[in-house]
């Protein structure tokens, strides 16, 4: 993390879970200035330089291999003759070096030592600080061996420790493998991998192995886009830029490695006693956002058990870089902590961290939303899966609700009903609903003649049918096959046959081909956050753990066919009236969202076009997850036209 002003920004980088890699090469910090002109929107590389410039890197040998950190000016200003030391350092807000007490900061995966420098040039008043780089080297084992030797380099016993996201969850293993050693521990950003993401973590680095260094900044470069998208203009603009020499400076290989190293604490907890209790909790300052996609609630929640008794502070919202969303909240949360005032949050005493007012009027205390998981969970239990055999395939699907009037609920891109349990819920009280899960292999016109499969298997007729996403596309192809028995249409977010939303899907069908399963669902499930699951709603935690849980349940053919039927769809003719010149019209409604990602403007009209009488509810400010973030609008819009006669 950096602070400027005496507001906190991140120049480090997140770590693995939300997109991060560190790709450090191992002679160290390289210039990156040189076609960067100072002022305007560069600002930020005239301060970096300027603190280059008096802050050299120091160099440190630890089992062949080289360590690059930042430990303190290399020439203070010395006083004039008319001011001692002690008189200076009260003018300007500043400790005597040799008083200072020492503290490590510890950056995101992307970070250089140099990369905290505005954290660094803030705190050098009253603390020495030490920031280093990481080598790349492949197991925590290391990196904790090499900090350890920093600290003995410089004649430091302990330090109180500052980590964020990686450097978070070094901070984490150092406290465990040198407790003696840690003054004061802050871990913001960070929580304790599941055996499930540690696993796709893995696929990740297996899958990347494989690819070119360009693909890896494509991958990446988005993400950081999005998580600097809150910091102001300027801000904005150096981190963009940086971000883009950091891509030109680092390796792939080293990349990999600051990957590895987290893989490594996850998957070797009793190496690293990485879930035993901490002893001093009151010298122990957690930092989190409910929304944070790095890592999920249950992640989050293991890293508080790790530490019983400590001080929490909880943001309701800003993502992996709560600095940035929040500033002057959390660097008065950081430094009150450091600087041993009067904090502004209250411990916790449970598993669960206590409101924190501190935190701001907008943070508070907000662990997995409560409400949606009992539902979840009553709703599972209380719509127990049919099975019906078509056409040599196992259909599974649920039924519920009561009323005159079925609705046919086609699936999204995850196959399975559970996305649409907010309007499952809703449409229960009116209704009789059916909502498949869609078998493996069955081609787009055989997921529609499921459907209708299940209707003469649940004696219906005729049925209001609608698909969002993916499930717009399945409920097309049904009305166009079988149109008969379609009393209306709601097509949500979705598209005709010229605008599916993924580019180029022979080849990546056959890339994906090729890749093993953990690979394919960890690029199925970026894609299936990045459109479904906006970083800012209040319940992201619920809905990203849900699609986590989806995920692990289909297997790669379910995956690969659900990219087969796009494909299909995609060759589907885009003109013609259902059911012939005859038939009388079916009542259309589309449901769009001005911000839609996975169906833009040109694909919205393209839609229109094909259905001309249809009416449009349009949700302005909305992304393609309309449905979590505006349920209750949702929900109305869906009510209110399906309930006319």
């Amino acid at each position: 993390m950096a602070l400027k002003n005496n507001r906190l920004h991140p120049n480090e980088f997140p770590a693995a879970g939300t997109g991060s890699v560190a790709m450090l090469r191992s002679n160290g910090v390289v210039s990156l200035l040189s076609r960067h002109p100072a002022g305007g929107s560069t600002g930020g590389y005239a301060e970096l330089r300027a603190f280059r410039a008096t802050h050299p890197y120091r160099s440190l040998t630890v089992g062949r291999v080289e360590w690059k950190y930042i430990a303190g000016p290399a020439n203070p200003a010395a006083p004039t003759e008319a001011e001692s030391p002690t008189d200076l350092a009260v003018e300007i807000g500043a400790t005597p070096e040799e008083d200072r007490p020492p503290l490590l900061v510890l950056g995101g995966g992307f970070s250089f030592g140099d990369s905290a420098f505005r954290t660094i040039t803030t705190l050098e008043p009253r603390f020495r600080v030490l920031s280093p780089s990481y080598p790349p080297v492949r197991t925590m084992a290391e990196l904790l061996a090499g900090i350890a030797a920093i600290l003995d380099a410089e004649g430091i016993r302990s330090a109180s420790i500052f980590g964020h996201s990686l450097g978070a969850g070094v901070a984490h293993a150092f406290s465990r493998r040198y407790p003696q050693r840690v003054d004061k521990l802050i871990l913001s950003g960070f929580g304790l991998y599941t055996r499930g993401h540690a696993r796709l973590v893995s696929a990740f680095v297996r899958l990347f192995s494989l690819l070119p260094k360009a693909a890896l900044a494509a991958f990446y470069r988005p993400r950081i886009a999005r998580l600097a998208a809150a910091a102001e203009e300027n801000e904005r603009a150096f981190l963009s830029a940086y971000m883009e020499d950091l891509f030109t400076a680092h390796t792939k290989e080293s990349a990999l490695a600051r990957l590895e190293v987290l893989l490594d604490l996850a998957t070797h907890p009793d190496r690293y006693a990485a879930t035993s209790a901490f002893e001093r909790p009151e010298d122990v300052l957690l930092i989190a956002a409910s929304d944070d996609r790095g890592f999920t609630s249950r992640e989050r929640e293991a890293l508080l058990a790790a530490y019983p008794g400590a001080r929490a502070c909880m943001f309701g919202h800003g993502g992996h870089w709560t600095a940035v969303t929040h500033p002057a909240q959390y660097t008065d949360v950081l430094s009150r902590f450091l600087e041993g005032r009067t904090p502004l949050m209250r411990r916790r005493e449970g598993p669960a961290a206590a409101p924190a007012p501190g935190c701001g009027r907008e943070e508070r205390d907000t662990g997995p939303p409560e409400a949606l998981d009992a539902r979840l969970a009553g709703f599972r239990a209380s719509h127990r899966y049919r099975s019906l055999d078509v056409d040599g395939l196992r259909w599974r699907y649920v039924a519920g609700g009561s009323g005159a009037q079925t609705v046919m609920l086609a699936s999204g891109g995850t196959r399975m009903p559970d996305m649409y349990l907010p309007l499952i819920e809703a449409l229960e009280q009116d209704f009789r609903v059916l909502a498949p899960a869609y078998p493996a292999g069955a081609g787009i016109a055989g997921l529609a003649d499921g459907l209708a499969a299940i209707l003469d298997a649940e004696g219906v007729e005729k049925a209001d049918v609608m698909g969002s996403s993916f499930g717009g596309f399945v409920a097309q192809t049904f009305f166009r096959r079988h149109p008969e028995r379609v009393r209306r249409l709601v097509l949500a977010n979705t598209g005709g046959p010229s605008a599916a939303p993924l580019p180029l899907l022979p080849f990546l069908i056959h890339f994906l081909t090729i890749l093993p399963e953990d690979a394919v669902r960890l690029l199925t499930g970026w894609n299936w956050r990045r459109w479904f699951v906006p970083g800012t709603q209040e319940d992201a935690i619920f809905w990203n753990t849900l699609l986590s849980e989806i995920l692990g349940k289909l297997g790669k053919e379910d995956l690969l066919s659900a990219l087969r039927e796009m494909r299909e769809f995609a060759h589907a003719p885009a003109t013609g009236k259902p059911g012939g010149p005859g038939a009388p019209p079916v009542p259309v409604l589309l449901i769009e969202s001005e911000q839609d990602a996975a169906f833009p403007p040109p694909a919205r009209a393209a839609l229109r076009a094909l259905y001309p009488a249809a009416e449009i509810r349009l949700f302005a400010g909305a992304g393609h997850g309309v449905m979590a973030t505006r349920t209750a609008e949702y929900v109305d819009t869906v009510r209110e036209f399906l309930r006319r006669p």
